[in-house]
């Protein structure tokens, strides 16, 4: 299970007049439903194009980032169940090994992450927690408060294809 930090707010006791935000993460959390196709399309359009049919891992994204970073152009192959299990799941010692060695530890659980949530549901819960979890820059974790952060817009349908285009690609470079 995955849960994520978030700000404590303080209200007035009506509950409706913010005082006061404590805590370093601003984050609101979304529920799948919340979130706009077109925000998930950016994203797996930017991200991992074989997100819903993978099975966690990409072996031809994988092969190909390879041969483009052995002829000097440096990109990344993780799909987005590898990304998420980097921040998320894999124990510090994962980073003391080789990269090799860590990247084989994230394969092997993500591909263990997509059989724990198996299906179209499964995937929608690991979007959901890969779209909440990312930095965005700005002192912004995930996607809702991006929105808020970057274009003042409270509610994600209230986005438009480029500004979830932009939100998608900033977790590459925040």
């Amino acid at each position: 299970r995955i849960t994520f930090t978030q700000q404590t707010t303080v209200t007035d006791r009506t509950g409706e007049v913010q005082l006061a935000r404590l805590g370093d993460d601003r984050r609101e959390i979304l529920t799948f439903d919340e979130i706009p196709p077109e925000m998930i399309d950016a994203t797996t359009a930017i991200e991992d194009k074989t997100f819903w049919d993978n099975s966690g891992f990409d072996p031809l994204g994988f092969i190909s980032a390879a041969i483009d970073t052995f002829n000097g152009k440096d990109r990344g192959g993780s799909t987005i169940t590898q990304q998420l299990v980097r921040v998320r799941l894999l124990p510090p010692s994962a980073f003391e090994g080789s990269i090799y060695e860590r990247k084989a530890k994230e394969i092997i659980q993500s591909i263990r992450l997509t059989e724990a949530y198996p299906g179209e549901d499964g995937k929608k819960a690991i979007m959901e927690k890969y779209l909440n979890q990312n930095f965005y820059g700005n002192n912004s974790y995930g996607v809702k408060t991006a929105a808020r952060s970057y274009f003042g817009i409270a509610n994600l349908s209230g986005l438009t294809i480029a500004q979830a285009a932009i939100l998608a690609a900033l977790p590459q470079s925040p």
